[in-house]
């Protein structure tokens, strides 16, 4: 997942998906978990708000509020008893407060990418 933003600017990094299949057609979310991967790169002052996930199974977009740090485990909440078959996207959003400086000379863009992020989904196909 990867942004570049001029200052000043807020944005939504690009999408990473995971696509779960192979479950009974009747298992659900008992708990969903994002692991927000390594800081591979960064430059300038960005301020990560929040990830948002997604899932071809719910119309509705989860924020979960996340401060940037790297490997975190972020819980969602928002995707209990929903179908567990499915496609997860996971963005971040961010904001750049300055940019970075390059030769000893101020730029006015910053980005950030984290590498290797992936989710946990627990399930259940008993109900």
């Amino acid at each position: 997942m990867s942004i570049v933003l001029n200052t000043g600017q807020t944005g939504n990094s690009s999408a990473v998906s995971f696509k779960v299949s192979g479950l009974p057609t009747n298992a659900v979310i008992t708990k969903l978990e994002v692991n927000t991967g390594s800081l591979s790169s960064y430059s300038g002052a960005m301020l990560t708000n929040y990830l948002t996930l997604t899932s071809s199974n719910k119309t509705t977009a989860e924020k979960i509020t996340w401060g940037g740090q790297a490997n975190t485990t972020l819980k969602s909440n928002g995707f209990l008893a929903t179908k567990a078959n499915g496609t997860y996207t996971i963005t971040f959003n961010c904001t750049c407060l300055g940019g970075a400086i390059v030769g000893g000379i101020p730029t006015d863009v910053g980005s950030k990418t984290y590498s290797s992020p992936y989710i946990t989904v627990y399930w259940d196909d008993s109900f």
